[in-house]
């Protein structure tokens, strides 16, 4: 293998050629230092929870990004919803009591697909800046919007979700009013359930339901109750829309910014 891609490397950008035998030593020596981590992680498990041991699974990216349930094409290559967690950690469905679904208290995307609470505009700017919207590698800044409680419902429902924790709600703090989707209206007619078609979602038109905004530094409150009226009020109607309840509430990115409920 490595003589044809030497050949590649040779013709293509008229690199050196690679040496076989350092690069195998290389792995030999990881290989070497990783095995003693190296089980099934199946048998690892299932013997965890046989002995009653508490398990966290934790996943990433975004139900709207799994390549089967996500918004095709604009997906990425693996199940990333909570579908996916059984065959990716090798264990049966009731190995999961509990599904705490990590939602933003605005809208963002990265790179293109559709995105129908979009704000491109001054309400999107202000939430990119305060919410230090850029690719984490990249830099690239992200598309930005008001909350799409259709898609939220949608990524609930399909992946179980008992609890919610809500986070970045100190970003919207000091606009004069913020505004929540609570549905689609597609072709003249409301669409009342997410369709995770690229080409619907590209119609549709969203329908918002505006509440008042809150101002001050949230950084102070330690408890739920003491966020700002608004604030509160803005938590509990997107709980009411999302049909899961909202435990956590982030409201800075230090530890102590979190609020349990």
């Amino acid at each position: 293998i490595t003589a044809e891609r030497n050949k590649v490397l040779k013709c293509l950008y008229d690199a050196p050629p690679l040496d076989w035998r350092e690069i195998f030593e290389s792995y030999c020596d990881v290989g070497r230092r990783i095995g003693p981590y190296v089980d099934d992680s199946t048998k690892l498990i299932l013997d965890a929870m046989r002995q009653g041991k508490q398990i966290v699974y934790e996943g990433a990216h975004a139900v709207l990004l799994d390549v089967d349930h996500g918004t095709y094409p604009y997906v990425t290559s693996s199940n990333c919803s909570a579908l996916g967690l059984f065959t990716g950690a090798g264990v049966p469905p009731t190995a999961v009591q509990n599904f705490v679904g990590i939602i933003k208290a605005y809208s963002t995307r990265v790179g293109g697909g559709p995105f129908p609470t979009e704000q491109n505009n001054d309400i999107g700017n202000y939430i990119r800046e305060r919410g230090q919207e850029y690719g984490t590698t990249t830099r690239r800044p992200r598309r930005c919007g008001w909350f799409d409680a259709m898609a939220v419902r949608y990524a609930v429902d399909l992946c179980g979700i008992t609890h919610v924790a809500l986070t970045l709600l100190d970003v919207l703090s000091s606009l004069d009013h913020v505004q929540i989707c609570t549905g689609y209206k597609y072709h003249g007619s409301r669409l009342d359930y997410f369709r995770a078609d690229m080409d619907t979602l590209a119609e549709v038109e969203p329908i918002y339901e505006t509440l008042p905004g809150w101002g001050g530094n949230l950084a102070g409150c330690k408890y739920f109750e003491e966020l700002p009226r608004e604030a509160q009020q803005y938590v509990n109607r997107l709980e009411a829309l999302i049909g899961a309840p909202i435990k956590i509430v982030s409201i800075g990115p230090e530890r102590n910014a979190t609020l349990f409920r």
